[in-house]
């Protein structure tokens, strides 16, 4: 389950956060600044879920993605992004 604080997403498994999504708001864009999977979690698709979760919460809010994060740069690179992606 994804959980969600003012600049955060992030995922816990047994009461462990084991990946997270740090941003920061502007007025209409989320600057995503970076994403953390525990290394013992990776390769799952936990940080892609979490850069999901802000795609959807950007469409929903009409907002716009600047992707700072390299990773998040990487997943949001395609066509299928333009209309959030600054």
């Amino acid at each position: 389950m994804i959980n969600k604080e003012a600049g955060k997403y992030y995922i816990k498994e047994n009461d462990v956060e084991i990946a997270d999504l740090k941003y920061t708001e502007h007025d209409d864009y989320y600057d995503v600044t970076s994403t953390f999977t525990d290394p013992d979690q990776r390769g799952r698709g936990i940080a892609k879920d979490l850069v999901d979760e802000i795609v959807k919460d950007a469409r929903d809010e009409n907002m716009k993605i600047k992707p700072t994060c390299p990773y998040v740069k990487h997943a949001i690179r395609d066509n299928s992004y333009d209309d959030i992606r600054l």
